[in-house]
């Protein structure tokens, strides 16, 4: 008898998401700053970088939300 592993690329995705959102606040939080001027050129690197992964991270919140629901699909044509 086989044991199927329970799928959790929908909860992986929610919480990709959720770090997406996370940076992405952490961003607008840097943004701001910077358009006070009160960001050293550190700062505005650090909000490159910060910018750079979090471009990247909503990338593999999108791959984790294509595979969920094609796992949903195949799902779904099985049990027909």
């Amino acid at each position: 008898m086989s044991t199927l592993r329970a799928d959790r690329s929908g909860e992986v995705a929610d919480e990709l998401w959720e770090r997406v959102r996370t940076m992405a606040s952490r961003v607008a939080s840097l943004e701001a700053a910077d358009a006070l001027g009160e960001l050293d050129e550190e700062g505005r690197a650090r909000l490159a970088v910060l910018r750079m992964r979090c471009g990247r991270a909503a990338e593999r919140a999108q791959l984790a939300d294509t595979l969920s629901d094609t796992v949903a699909e195949a799902r779904s044509r099985r049990t027909r």
